[in-house]
């Protein structure tokens, strides 16, 4: 606790945070929370002296861990280290990076930097599980309203915790930024608001409690089967658990082109497995089928392609002889399944929606030389959002 917080706890957050900072400059956050830590528990009832006295000895009580934060995002991140301010000039740079990448939302197709004010927190309300909205949603109302009659310290920490949601949220919304592929930026606000969840619903469980002990059973039957649902969900959905929606839009089935779905194309290995079993079932008949090449043109990446593909009889095929290719595999985000036409052979499905189809199109084209290239791959990257840190 500030002022003095314990050793290994400085060393923690030091370590911690120092790995953020390594890994996204937006790990600069932590730094922030330090300082809304100190505000919260000054001690505002005492004399303005003993507040100033609280402050400076929280803060130094927190620079060796701000210095083993440093140390640590030096030797993950070394340009960092060329000017005392690039850190901060990383995150305004993050906070305003533009390319030509494409997003959706309900529908409607936007570059990263013109998304709606509100992209990301709708992304949340329609992808986090409803019971964790639910929960944090109760934690951060009662704080406030019963703040006086919870202890002190329960109502500093919920105050923190509620304060990394929301701030980050925050200065997405005032300032615009660009955002794109849902939440792919934002996944660090999902811990604490699983924090958040679980002292709203164990609040909830207890208020239900004083009620009687048949209620409070209800309830957490209640809460155990939304657990249940949402984990069989994501069963049903392995490996691509990514691509969960909760039910304010329908599940899956509702989010199906209209939100960001598999962009990392995620399911290109099980379309080009389906592929090469259409041709291990067709091909063999064929006299030439030892020596046959087949052209493929893939909406996705290349190295993911290679390593997947098993028959040597598969060719990548480059983006400007897509419409000579003699197949087609392409995930159904931002309909770039739609971009070739073909005889459908396969296609990835999961809860009962297609998120990636496998295309036949011998009947179209005529067989062409495959050649090399890693145009495919650049321009899916930027249709798709897969850009790197």
């Amino acid at each position: 606790l500030l002022p003095s917080p314990r050793a290994g706890d400085i060393a923690a957050f030091g370590l911690l945070a120092g790995a953020a900072l390594g890994e996204r400059v937006i790990g600069l956050l932590l730094v922030i929370f330090v300082g809304f830590a100190i505000v919260l528990y000054l001690p505002w009832l005492g004399y303005r002296r003993t507040r100033l006295r609280f402050a400076v000895k929280s803060f130094v009580s927190m620079l060796p861990a701000l210095t083993l934060a440093y140390v640590i995002m030096i030797l993950a991140w070394p340009w960092a280290a060329l000017a005392p301010l690039n850190p901060i000039r990383g995150l305004l740079a993050f906070s305003e990076f533009n390319y030509s990448i494409r997003t959706i939302l309900v529908g409607q197709i936007y570059e990263m930097a013109n998304v709606p004010r509100l992209y990301v927190l709708i992304y949340i309300a329609i992808r986090v599980p409803l019971l964790m909205l639910f929960g944090a949603a109760l934690t951060m109302i009662s704080a406030q309203l019963l703040g006086r009659a919870s202890s002190s310290q329960q109502h500093r920490e919920i105050t923190l915790i509620s304060l990394m949601v929301i701030f980050p949220l925050a200065c997405q919304v005032i300032w615009h930024g660009p955002a794109f592929t849902g939440l792919r930026h934002f996944l660090f606000l999902i811990p604490a608001l699983a924090v958040l969840a679980g002292i709203g619903l164990d609040k909830a469980l207890a208020a239900l409690k004083t009620r009687g002990r048949m209620v409070a059973s209800g309830g957490l039957a209640i809460i155990t089967a939304c657990f249940l649902w949402d984990a069989v969900t994501l069963i049903r959905l392995h490996p691509y658990e990514y691509l969960f929606y909760n039910s304010l839009v329908g599940g899956l089935e509702g989010a199906s082109r209209r939100y960001d779905l598999d962009y990392w194309f995620s399911s290109m290995p099980e379309a080009i497995n389906q592929l090469e079993a259409y041709l291990r079932r067709t091909g063999p008949g064929d006299a030439n089928w030892p020596t046959q090449v087949y052209s493929v043109a893939v909406c996705g990446e290349r190295l993911p392609f290679e390593k997947a593909v098993t028959l040597p009889q598969l060719h990548w095929d480059f983006m400007p002889e897509w419409k000579q290719s003699q197949f087609f595999i392409a995930p159904t985000q931002l309909n770039c399944d739609r971009d070739l036409d073909g005889e459908i052979i396969g296609a990835v499905e999961r809860l009962g929606v297609t998120i990636a189809y496998v295309k036949d199109r011998r009947a179209l084209t005529r067989p062409v030389a495959t050649a090399t290239s890693d145009h495919a791959s650049a321009e899916y990257s930027l249709k798709s959002g897969t850009v790197a840190k």
